[in-house]
């Protein structure tokens, strides 16, 4: 079995730290696995100076783009056509995951029977999760039936792909159907056009375990003492209100990687206790907040962010009103 990753990065982010530490990570538990980076040029031509730690873990395969070719674009057309790069069976990663325990265990057909393998995002089907709306409305935009034919969405950030036509298949359906949305449709996420492409494909793709894709953030505390992968969304990191539940998600952990060009001794002794990095949170148990999932909702969010006085005086003037109801109820 062959470990795969896409990596699209720049001085500007931080996806090179990522991918870092999720190969480390690998390396702990692996020391003599097949591990591809697969990237692009421009990422590699900068793979100088303090980036140079990567390619001394893993194989490096480097795909041409042309210049005009922006690099979230490059890193789809990457993850969707795997197969063109990579031969035999492969498990695909994404960087933002911290490896923690021996992943060979998938090359075990009797334990896995499958040609193809995913995780459920949210670690729920369609009816449970929070997002049922967008997802659906998303395919809707798209002309998708994915979601809604499977009562799920598999999330992106792992597939097992043993070689054979049914995974090469998926991958063909993948890169043409991530074109279409993104180059028709303007939509450049590549999770609808995944689970297109296994509709595409009859359904085929067969549920993994949740510990093979433990996704912190989104029910994945029940997956995490036996969990082989933690998935801690990078994307979550891109407002400027983001409280990182995860310490190796915070920018500031992955900056002293950036800085030093490899990993530093505290960092990796995080990395090899990866499931007890986490940052003071509060948890919300109140169900009418749990499944308001609206525009509305982030807007004042939003607004208590950036307009601390307009929040004051809305929170205020709410108040009010909703202190006068209690009494008119009596309550």
């Amino acid at each position: 079995m062959k470990y795969v990753y896409v990596l699209v990065s720049s001085e500007k982010d931080f996806y090179y730290e990522q991918a870092l530490m999720s190969v480390t990570s690998l390396r702990l538990y692996m020391k003599d696995a097949e591990v591809i980076v697969l990237t692009d040029n421009k990422t590699k031509a900068g793979f100088t100076g303090k980036r140079t730690e990567l390619a001394k873990l893993a194989e490096i395969i480097s795909v041409d783009f042309s210049d005009e070719v922006k690099n979230v674009e490059r890193s789809r057309l990457i993850k969707t056509a795997i197969p063109e790069y990579v031969s035999g069976s492969f498990l695909y990663i994404d960087c933002d995951t911290i490896i923690c325990d021996d992943l060979s265990e998938i090359d075990d057909i009797g334990k896995f029977p499958m040609e193809l393998g995913g995780v459920l995002d949210g670690h729920v089907m369609l009816d449970e999760h929070i997002h049922k709306k967008y997802f659906l409305a998303r395919d809707k935009k798209l002309g998708f039936s994915g979601t809604k034919a499977a009562n799920c969405n598999f999330n992106g950030g792992l597939v097992l792909a043993r070689e054979g036509h049914l995974s090469k298949q998926f991958f063909k359906y993948w890169n043409e159907q991530w074109k279409y949305s993104a180059y028709q449709k303007h939509d450049l996420h590549d999770q609808s056009a995944m689970n297109q492409a296994n509709y595409l494909l009859s359904l085929k793709m067969c549920q993994l375990p949740g510990e093979w894709n433990c996704q912190l953030s989104h029910g994945g505390l029940a997956y995490l003492q036996n969990a082989k992968i933690l998935h801690y969304y990078s994307s979550e990191m891109t407002s400027n209100v983001y409280l990182p539940y995860y310490k190796l998600a915070d920018k500031k952990i992955q900056q002293q990687i950036k800085e030093n060009g490899s990993i530093p001794e505290e960092i990796m002794e995080m990395i090899k206790n990866a499931k007890f990095q986490f940052n003071k949170v509060h948890l919300i148990s109140d169900k009418r907040i749990e499944s308001v999932q609206s525009p509305l909702l982030f807007t004042l969010a939003d607004i208590q962010a950036h307009a601390s006085k307009l929040f004051s005086a809305l929170e205020n003037f709410i108040g009010f009103f909703r202190k006068l109801a209690k009494k008119l109820a009596g309550r």
